[in-house]
């Protein structure tokens, strides 16, 4: 039996309540309420400049892909994309589906479509590889106990896919195969608009892959570089409540917490965030109130951040709405 689409968006409201009815079944409110008690704002505030600043390192390599896929932008074209769409992906079941609204945003103006998929899933193959390894090199360092000990056969799971998935797109052979596999005799009844976009969308985005190798290195380094702010901001926003955690427990902790956010368990990955932080965080001394009380602040936080792609968002609708070029109602034909 096949779901709708809002058939499936009511069972992930509905498991994320049942999540999060869970997660105060077993926690108390006011243990959470009482975990806020003595917050340091000014770590708050440390704490969201890390994250703006990660944002915007996130921007210039998004910005570099494409520039080497010759897609005409700007950065503050890319930026505002970036802004915007995370805006509309914290009311969307995941990550992923936020990246199809960003796929269209950067695609349409040019039409270059399989350059963009390209720089998208190299941007992503990228990011993630190099989060996956830093967070792998933390758990093998730490090695945790309880729950976090299968953690690492599932980080190195993830990394080989992503490699796999990187070595598939970059060889050559795949080019020559995919070719061949269009003019084979059991393909060649498909015929017809849709079916000739969809081998050019294929045709390109494997083409533009193999471009992005003369930036991966300045890409990786960013992308380092764009992890290790986002686990200071962390360590600071956990610090704010008074959780101490060492710089290893974070960084293999912030790698579940995105591959988490990706899978449309929930709606925007309410109730599984907390439980997460509320079960890993249990081998630290972490009570299960300053654990929910952190995944609180790490939505808070994401709120603020996202709010300035909906502001621009409001923006540009109020500039289109001053352009509308409709004559008044009383104006000569």
């Amino acid at each position: 039996m096949k779901l709708s689409i809002w058939q499936k968006r009511v069972l992930r409201i509905l498991a994320s309540i049942a999540i999060v009815v869970g997660i105060f079944w077993f926690i108390p409110f006011h243990e959470v309420v009482r975990a806020f008690h003595g917050l340091r704002l000014e770590y708050v505030a440390i704490a969201l400049v890390a994250n703006l600043i990660s944002g915007y390192l996130e921007g210039v390599q998004l910005w570099i892909l494409l520039k080497q896929a010759k897609v005409p932008t700007t950065l503050w074209t890319v930026m505002e994309t970036k802004m915007t769409t995370r805006f509309y992906g914290q009311f969307l079941p995941s990550e992923l589906m936020a990246a199809g609204v960003k796929f269209y945003r950067l695609a349409e103006p040019t039409r270059q479509w399989g350059e963009v998929v390209a720089t998208l899933v190299f941007f992503r193959v990228v990011n993630m590889g190099t989060l996956t390894l830093v967070g792998l090199v933390f758990w093998l360092i730490e090695m945790p106990e309880g729950p976090g000990r299968w953690i690492g056969v599932i980080l190195v799971a993830m990394l080989l896919l992503l490699v796999f998935v990187h070595l598939i797109l970059s060889s050559p052979r795949l080019a020559r195969a995919a070719k061949r596999l269009h003019k084979t005799r059991w393909l060649s009844w498909l015929k017809g608009r849709l079916v000739d976009k969809v081998k050019k969308l294929t045709r390109v985005t494997i083409e533009s892959y193999r471009l992005f190798h003369d930036s991966a290195l300045v890409v990786i380094l960013l992308a380092i570089v764009r992890h290790a702010v986002g686990i200071v901001s962390f360590w600071i926003l956990a610090l704010s409540l008074g959780i101490s955690l060492s710089f290893l427990t974070i960084g293999w902790i912030r790698v579940v917490l995105h591959a988490i956010m990706n899978v449309p368990i929930t709606l925007g990955g309410i109730g599984v965030r907390e439980g997460s932080l509320v079960l890993l965080l249990k081998e630290y001394g972490v009570s299960g109130g300053d654990a929910v009380a952190l995944a609180f602040l790490l939505v808070v936080l994401t709120l603020v951040q996202n709010s300035t792609g909906g502001i621009l968002e409001l923006r540009n609708l109020l500039r289109s709405e001053s352009k509308d070029p409709t004559p008044p109602v009383n104006a000569p034909p």
